[in-house]
């Protein structure tokens, strides 16, 4: 077969079921260890949440912790519930059949937002949002919004607030 021409192809957004049950997530926790507080620094395992969907996170680094702590506080910006999504349970495909699945919302290294494929995430992600509000407005659901936040930002004098308005990326179809 000569002159095969091929061209990327995007894909039909559609939504197959209302939402998606959040199930148990499962932690290893050594015998010498214990589960702490989230608000101490970094360990395998933090609880204390009142505002998260788990008891338990699994947090793996300092960063997340600290995130984990300006969303718990995150009552000015109308925090309600947050979660750290399980291996599985949130995904975006963002090329050719690889998934992306957030942290939170979405967080990376500041000197990694420009990279390529946390581009190509930040874009499906975006086209994500976009599908996720037009399904909302057709049934009176709550709106989505994108954020893509540089680990350097995250820290203890952050509120969602600030982060949001400075970091919200606005949902298009791209």
């Amino acid at each position: 077969m000569q002159n095969q021409y091929w061209e990327t192809t995007d894909y039909r957004a559609s939504v197959s079921r209302r939402f998606v049950m959040l199930k148990p997530q499962a932690f290893k926790v050594p015998s010498e260890a214990f589960v702490r507080d989230f608000r101490t620094p970094v360990n395998p395992l933090s609880q204390g949440f009142t505002k998260c969907c788990y008891p338990y996170q699994k947090i793996d680094s300092d960063t997340e912790r600290e995130f984990a702590v300006i969303m718990e506080a995150g009552s000015e910006a109308g925090v309600m519930r947050w979660m750290k999504p399980g291996i599985g349970q949130f995904r975006i495909e963002y090329a050719a059949g690889q998934s992306y699945e957030p942290d939170f919302v979405v967080e990376t290294a500041k000197n990694e937002m420009s990279d390529p494929v946390v581009q190509a995430k930040a874009k499906a992600a975006r086209k994500w949002v976009h599908h996720a509000n037009d399904h909302a407005k057709d049934t009176g659901g709550k709106l989505w919004t994108y954020v893509l936040i540089p680990h350097d930002a995250v820290e203890p004098s952050a509120t969602i607030t600030s982060l949001v308005s400075t970091y919200a990326q606005a949902a298009e179809l791209v």
